[in-house]
């Protein structure tokens, strides 16, 4: 989910709102002879919202001043209604998905700031790094999620998004086993396929972003921590075209000839049953598609592998998953229930009340220590765990104005002939870098 940008007039009256409700101790007022209302706005996830429900009643157990009311809005629609109702001053607290691109000196020529940015910067969200229950999270690992060394979020999970499903029968009848190389990955693929009894690998193509993510993996699975690379990309200092990358764009074209006839017409809400039929090897997609495989074939024996790099990693352990930071919750400085949000969020802090949030919504990893999960497939990610990676989605920038071969970061599955595009993987290398040539020289002229 992509943040919108916040129009500046839109801005200005965010900045012009009253502070008063920023002040301490500021809640609501009480319902006569009731409870007062903490209102939570997140994006529509139906076991999400189904868990915030089901503790609505414990919560007001815990804090008997207050009732959760929960609001959730289709995901094209959370950014544009979250903008609207922190503007109206009527949410007590907000979903975000991450914190990842902000513009910085370095960089602020060539890129736009993001919303939360501007959220940040102009007040209008909370400081929680001091919060009692923010200490019950793994501060190490939402180092990627803060912005100036504090928090103004509470992450309450981060999904493993670059690995592949595997059909574990299908596994066993061939002798196959989770590669620790790209040559080992090839090898799997040459054995479904010349098996000749199965299709080797699909992901819901149509909507572009599920595939384009697996440029992500490779780059995650070849470079660790990306930040470096995405520093050069965006400045100019390594080009597409270079050999170094040419290795990338190699096995993105590799990584795509291996994809089922026909997926760039798979549509993604079609593509975890496609994998639950039985007859797919395996299934690009994020760890977050667990629960949907399972609901479409409960009988199916399925593992999860991250995508692994042209190497052995060489601190001895198997690939290790790129993750992302997923579900965040913040709280306007000007919510009307200021105190009711902070509650709520000390209560879905307890250890007992998150760790039931994570075995019901299935595919998050935690963002607590000491988490011990009812989740078998959660569990079994601990391997690829041990020493994850930032996803490249979270530390490559998107150039300013840059054209179409270049969006993306200039890896575009569907431009590939392999998936019936125009462009070889040499050409679209050369394309991208084209555009983020003149991008860049049409920035430099405006200066």
């Amino acid at each position: 989910m992509k943040c919108t940008r916040l129009i500046p007039l839109a801005l200005s009256f965010l900045l012009a709102l009253p502070l008063m409700a920023c002040q301490s101790g500021g809640g609501s007022a009480a319902e006569a002879g009731g409870a007062s209302n903490v209102e939570l706005l997140t994006w529509t996830n139906e076991p999400t919202v189904n868990f915030l429900n089901k503790i609505s009643a414990d919560f007001t157990k815990a804090y008997p001043q207050y009732t959760l009311i929960v609001s959730n809005i289709p995901t094209g629609d959370h950014d544009q209604s979250r903008e609207t109702r922190i503007s109206a001053g009527n949410i007590d607290i907000v979903s975000f998905q991450t914190f990842s691109h902000p513009q910085e000196e370095w960089n602020a020529d060539y890129v736009d700031k993001p919303t939360w940015q501007q959220y940040v910067d102009g007040g209008l969200l909370m400081d929680l790094t001091d919060q009692p229950f923010m200490k019950n999270y793994n501060t190490g690992l939402l180092s990627g999620n803060t912005y100036n060394g504090k928090y103004y979020s509470m992450c309450t999970g981060t999904v493993a998004y670059t690995g592949l499903f595997y059909n574990k029968a299908i596994f066993d009848e061939l002798g196959l086993r989770e590669p620790n190389t790209w040559s080992e990955f090839v090898d799997i693929c040459e054995t479904v396929k010349s098996s000749g009894k199965y299709s080797i690998m699909t992901t819901g193509a149509a909507e572009n972003w599920p595939l384009n993510m697996f440029g992500n993996a490779i780059l995650s699975a070849n470079y660790g921590d990306s930040r470096e690379l995405g520093r050069k990309l965006l400045l100019g200092e390594i080009k597409h075209t270079d050999p170094e990358l040419a290795k990338i764009y190699d096995c993105i074209e590799q990584f795509a000839s291996y994809m089922e006839p026909g997926v760039a017409g798979v549509n993604y809400s079609d593509a975890p049953g496609r994998f639950a039929a039985g007859n797919m090897a395996m299934y690009a997609d994020g760890s977050w598609t667990a629960p949907t495989i399972a609901e479409a074939n409960p009988d199916l024996k399925f593992g999860y592998f991250s995508l692994p790099g042209l190497e052995a990693r060489s601190d001895g352990l198997p690939p290790q998953f790129g993750i992302k930071y997923d579900l965040s919750f913040s709280v306007p400085s000007n919510a009307p229930n200021k105190d009711g949000a902070l509650a709520f969020l000390e209560y879905f802090s307890r250890k007992d009340v998150y760790t039931d949030y994570l075995n019901a919504v299935g595919g998050f990893s935690p963002t607590q220590p000491d988490i011990t999960l009812s989740n078998e497939f959660l569990n079994n990610l601990a391997p690829g765990l041990q020493s994850p990676n930032i996803n490249p989605e979270l530390t490559i920038y998107g150039l300013k104005g840059v054209g179409e071969y270049g969006a993306n970061n200039g890896f575009n599955f569907l431009l590939l002939d392999v998936l019936g595009g125009p462009l070889s993987k040499t050409a679209l290398a050369e394309a991208a870098e084209k555009d983020y040539d003149t991008a860049r020289a049409a920035i430099e002229s405006l200066k």
